[in-house]
């Protein structure tokens, strides 16, 4: 078994970046923590197999937007024996509530976007219908003097 302590520093916070590493760990089945410390950046200590342990660290190395990651330190630590699963290591309530806001407004955006993309094509849609129920409507027109002029030739 190998431990790491890993210090991440970037845009990290507000992000979700945080639990998509919960998640990468405890898929892997990883042990260890992330916390966020007092200068705004994560820290982590991880222990597990040494090639999980190199396959992670590149993934977290590598986050999905809206993170960037611009420092990456790893240093290795010993492995607690102590430490069976992964956790997040909480700050204040302040501190969690503002760090949940940035994944919701990015959640939100999301969804406000594909909101007015839908909403265009109902409009696109819309207008093609408006166009095919005029051609209609053209047509039933012609169609009615049609019918005039046969019903006056017929009893004209």
């Amino acid at each position: 078994m190998k431990a790491v302590k890993i210090k991440i520093a970037g845009r990290v916070l507000r992000t979700g970046y945080r639990w998509h590493i919960v998640e990468l760990m405890r898929e892997k089945g990883l042990a260890g923590y992330v916390e966020i410390t007092s200068e705004g950046n994560l820290h982590l200590f991880l222990q597990g197999e040494e090639n999980l342990l190199k396959e992670v660290m590149e993934q977290i190395r590598n986050p999905p937007p809206p993170t960037t990651v611009k420092e990456f330190d790893i240093e290795d630590a010993k492995p607690d024996p102590k430490v069976k699963t992964f956790t997040v290591k909480y700050g204040t309530i302040g501190d969690e509530l503002h760090e949940g806001f940035g994944p919701m407004q990015l959640t939100l955006e999301n969804s406000l976007k594909t909101i007015t993309e839908r909403i265009e094509d109902l409009k696109k849609y819309i207008g093609e219908l408006n166009e095919m129920i005029n051609k209609l409507h053209e047509s039933q027109k012609q169609l009615l003097e049609i019918y005039r002029r046969i019903l006056e030739e017929s009893t004209g």
